[in-house]
């Protein structure tokens, strides 16, 4: 008998930086475990009551869950691990499993989890990618069912020479540590690269920003979304030209659902470079959409306020491409009455505290309390760490207050 044991949380859980809720439950029950019995494989505890409890909440049991646990994933011919919710246990457990076990280690996962959320360890182990929003549906279960059937006979068939566990591939525990005797090249360190990439930001070499980035993700396939949004910065703020603009969107958008993401820094930079476009080109819809993906952001905002400061401002821009007065009005008021309540929230907010990220905070109320109360001066002194953060924060007081003018001008507002 063929025994296989499933890794993946239970019940109705959210993927990491959406807003898209998946029942797991519909995921084992339409996906996963008639495969298993179709295919016969058994539980791990394989009496009777526990012949199909593939699953560790199905399973009866006397022993410890952690136990239960820690034995299945070990015995078990065949793991299958989803991973859409990126549970801690499951990652933990599928961990112990390469650890342990050289091959029959399969990979499941929803397709918004691999475009929200960049791998880095898992990227170079295949994966099973199914849709959770058509999970129900035949053709979905057909596609998923003949797949995960032709790798389970693959590893049931395979030799000592088959192997998709990272840990046996590399053949860690015979080698040990690896020399470097042969090389002669020294080759920089992930660290150092992520630190030159943001110094050169801060420094406005965006061009040589650009290059360390791309030699991060080609070379180390190293991903994770706050690197992906320091290359679309440094992309886009080399060349404000249309087509460079939308080219960063592109490399945004293939990286990033932008619908579905709660993250608010790719959401941020998407407002930007829309913003950017339609300075250039007076594009309405270019404007409306910087301001929707500001507004998104600033629900998801851990600390510095910037796509809520940004909302507010980008709204008084409306003066640009609208001329009804009560529009106009409403617009205004929105952002007055929106900067009030992000003012107050900015006397609670948990967040990460030095010089640089303390100096965008209080800068970003200096805007909120200007569009608040009309007056062209902040209350806080600003010490700024970085060329680009003094030039930035400076330039955006400037637009600020002439929006801020000219909308209230239209408005007929004192």
């Amino acid at each position: 008998m063929v025994t296989c044991f499933v890794i993946m949380g239970f019940s109705k859980k959210k993927i990491p930086n959406t807003n898209i809720e998946v029942d797991l439950d519909d995921t084992y029950n339409y996906l996963i475990k008639p495969v298993l019995k179709e295919m016969n494989l058994v539980a791990v505890n394989c009496d009777e009551q526990n012949k199909y409890a593939y699953r560790c909440d199905e399973i009866y049991t006397t022993r410890a869950i952690n136990e239960t646990f820690i034995r299945n994933i070990y015995m078990a011919d065949i793991v299958i691990a989803d991973i859409t919710a990126l549970n801690h246990n499951a990652i933990y457990e599928l961990g112990l499993r390469h650890a342990m076990k050289p091959k029959s280690t399969i990979i499941l996962c929803d397709k918004q989890t691999l475009c929200s959320n960049n791998f880095f360890d898992l990227t170079f182990n295949p994966h099973i990618t199914y849709d959770s929003e058509k999970q129900k549906e035949n053709s979905e279960i057909i596609k998923i069912s003949n797949i995960l059937r032709n790798v389970i006979e693959v590893c049931i068939k395979s030799d000592d020479s088959y192997i998709d566990s990272p840990v046996f591939s590399y053949d860690i525990y015979k080698k040990g540590e690896p020399s470097n005797k042969s090389s002669s090249q020294v080759i920089p360190s992930l660290r150092s690269l992520i630190d030159q990439g943001r110094k050169h930001i801060e420094d406005e070499n965006y061009e040589e920003a650009e290059k360390i980035y791309e030699r991060i993700i080609n070379s180390y396939s190293y991903k994770d979304s706050e690197l992906l949004c320091n290359y679309v910065l440094a992309s886009y703020k080399k060349e404000l030209s249309e087509s460079n603009l939308l080219a960063a969107l592109e490399i945004l958008k293939k990286h990033i659902d932008l619908d579905l993401t709660t993250y608010e820094n790719a959401l941020g930079i998407s407002a930007a470079i829309h913003l950017r476009l339609f300075e250039l080109t007076n594009q309405k819809n270019d404007l409306f959409i910087a301001i929707e993906h500001y507004r998104k952001g600033s629900y998801y905002e851990s600390g510095n306020l910037y796509c809520g400061k940004n909302y507010c401002s980008s709204l008084l821009k409306i003066y640009l491409v609208e001329q009804d007065i009560d529009i106009l009005k409403e617009y205004y008021y929105t952002a007055v009455h929106t900067a009030k309540l992000l003012l107050t929230k900015a006397q609670k907010i948990q967040r990460r505290s030095d010089q640089y990220n303390d100096t965008w905070f209080l800068s970003n109320q200096n805007s909120l309390f200007i569009i608040a109360t009309g007056m062209k001066n902040g209350i806080y002194t600003l010490e700024y760490q970085s060329k680009r953060q003094q030039k930035t924060i400076e330039n955006g007081y400037k637009s600020l207050i002439q929006d801020l003018e000219q909308i209230k001008k239209k408005c007929v507002i004192m």
